[in-house]
């Protein structure tokens, strides 16, 4: 199955287990707009707990506070209303709750690993130290809270002692190179630039960080660029910047690193404080956590990052990143809007805003923004691909055949970097029925990046439908499910390839493990059906086209699975082949 391309966003390890704060259990009733809390503590409650495993968290806020103030002395109300209030970036409220609960007694780590926040941003050392200590059951608190300790003591004025306090962690290997990563970054606040270069130099070649905390290892990269820079060695510095922009094409910090390096100026990632060195912990970890089943640990981190460094635009951009996951478009589109016009994050951020405003049915503006970016930044691959994208998601693939192609014209010779650019192009291509075109862009983006898993999908099964080139189609979807073996998509053209060559076994075999992996897309459901009714298993096959049915497929799918039902496949095929043949007649 063709997996068509939607909006281009922003382009990490599941570290939450043990993190004190428990999730609640799915929700068991209606949604919590249909909620009716009135009055009651079990209605304000009941609509807090759907809010919050509906991820809204502004909602969950509301409610939590109507509830505790109809049971103040609840201290498990409390602590749930404590950690919306965080999610939220409600931090003072929040701060409130967590006093109270820990006068209250026996408060979970996370919440003094919380009001330890607040000390630091107060500069309360003693205070912050106080609320740090402790035996730290879970692994990430430990990192979080030794990490902390260091910066605390580096705000003290004791940077020996902030070194030892990291020094002191242990633990897998993404836990050193969070280690050498903030030691590195404490050396060069302090101003001993070549234990600076030491640590960050294993930091950056630490393959745990790049792995499993990949953004946290560019930001680490940044760092001992900025180090070799403050170490007079201009030469390490643009090498190092120049190495990591062939691996992140275009990565707005990398670039105006160097970008500053060439005109004279010094570049800008630096942390000289210990609050901002707070912050960077907690943004560190909120973009490591963020994953499937760890959004709400992501979003509290990177709002305790922004209560330590409420100016920085790194921050921003990843809060408005959550909230954009949260749907809470409006709210990220008012952090898109604040960021600095001079900073490196400024494009993304228009883009970001620009790309909101279309989903918020504002598409004329957003044409405009985006039609500005454009504008203003003719090899700016992202914002093509992502203007593209919205065109195709309108279904005005013409209009992305011309974004894509005036991307293209300027190009002097395309790089591996580019495959993305042909393969949507190849996609707008086929769309518009203009199918030499649309290969020809394929087979481009293939040369560019021969083992790309979703062009090698999608060509391939383009083949495998118009019935040409099977063999060489079916190899190439083999590939790619050998590349990708547990993309459902990709898995369901490999058992269309095998139906289309009359391979029944096969496909009823492979389509089977698609509807596993995919079981609420009607389209693989639907060839399952198929499959099935030509192995003569026609009750299963029935049953199958009748699930695809109420998935909710396209208007002609929807038709064309209709005729199955009431009439069999054989009866819908011989009418398919008659109506070909009349049209080959013409």
């Amino acid at each position: 199955m063709k997996n068509l391309v939607s909006r281009a966003g922003f382009a990490s390890l599941a570290l939450v287990a043990g993190l004190g704060f428990a999730g609640p259990a799915a929700a068991e009733t209606a949604p919590v707009d249909e909620i009716k809390a009135g009055r009651s503590l079990a209605g304000n409650y009941l609509a807090a707990r759907i809010a919050t495993t509906d991820r809204d968290t502004a909602a969950a806020v509301e409610f939590y506070r109507k509830a505790i103030a109809l049971d103040p002395d609840n201290t498990d109300l409390k602590l749930q209303g404590f950690m919306n209030f965080i999610a939220n970036g409600d931090f003072a409220e929040g701060v409130e709750l967590g006093d109270e609960i820990v006068k209250a007694g026996d408060a979970p780590e996370i919440v003094r690993l919380i009001l330890s926040v607040e000390a630091l941003r107060k500069k309360s050392w003693k205070q912050a130290e106080r609320l740090l200590e402790s035996e730290w059951r879970s692994p990430v608190d430990r990192l979080i809270a030794g990490l902390v300790d260091g910066w605390v003591e580096f705000g003290r004025g004791n940077a020996e002692k902030a070194l030892e306090a990291v020094d002191e962690l242990s633990g897998p290997g993404w836990f050193n190179f969070f280690v050498e990563y903030h030691g590195g970054l404490i050396a060069l606040a302090a101003g001993d630039v070549p234990a600076a270069v030491g640590r960050l130099e294993k930091a950056t070649a630490n393959p745990a960080g790049r792995q499993f905390a990949r953004r946290s290892h560019m930001r680490s990269v940044a760092a001992l660029a900025q180090a070799h820079f403050r170490n007079k060695n201009k030469d390490a510095a643009t090498a190092i910047l120049t190495s990591a922009l062939q691996d992140n094409p275009q990565d707005p910090l990398y670039e105006s690193m160097l970008q500053a390096a060439k005109d004279g100026r010094t570049p800008g990632f630096e942390l000289n404080t210990a609050q901002r060195g707070g912050a960077e912990v907690f943004l560190n970890l909120g973009m490591a956590v963020d994953r499937e089943g760890g959004e709400q640990f992501a979003l509290i981190y990177v709002q305790l990052a922004r209560v330590l460094s409420a100016q920085n635009d790194d921050i921003a951009l990843k809060l408005a990143e959550l909230l954009d996951k949260q749907s809470r478009l409006k709210e990220a589109n008012a952090l898109f809007s604040k960021i600095d016009p001079n900073s490196h994050n400024y494009r993304i951020a228009r883009l970001e805003y620009a790309l909101n405003l279309d989903e918020l049915d504002q598409k004329d503006v957003a044409r405009k923004e985006l039609d500005a970016l454009l504008e203003s930044g003719p090899d700016d691959l992202v914002a093509h691909l992502s203007y593209g994208a919205v065109m195709a998601r309108h279904e005005k693939y013409d209009e992305s055949i011309k974004i894509y192609n005036r991307y293209i014209a300027q190009l002097e010779q395309p790089q591996r970097v580019h495959w993305n650019l042909f393969y949507r192009l190849g996609i707008a291509y086929e769309r518009t029925k203009q199918w030499s075109l649309a290969e020809a862009a394929f087979k481009r983006a293939l040369e560019l990046e021969p083992d790309q898993p979703s062009v090698l999908n999608y060509l391939g099964y383009s083949w495998i439908d118009m019935d040409i080139n099977l063999q060489e189609g079916l190899d190439m979807i083999r590939k790619a499910v050998s590349l990708r073996p547990n993309d459902g998509y990709m898995v369901d053209s490999l058992g269309w390839a095998f139906y289309r060559l009359g391979r029944i076994p096969e496909a009823v075999k492979e389509l089977e493990r698609a509807v596993e992996l995919r079981p609420g897309d009607p389209t693989i459901n639907d060839h399952l059906g198929d499959a099935y009714w030509l192995a003569n298993r026609k009750l299963e096959a029935t049953f199958q086209w009748q699930h695809a049915l109420a998935l909710d497929p396209p208007d002609g799918t929807e038709v064309r699975i209709a005729d199955k039902l009431k009439n069999g496949l054989d009866a819908v095929l011989e009418k398919e082949k008659a109506a070909k043949l009349a049209e080959e007649q013409k």
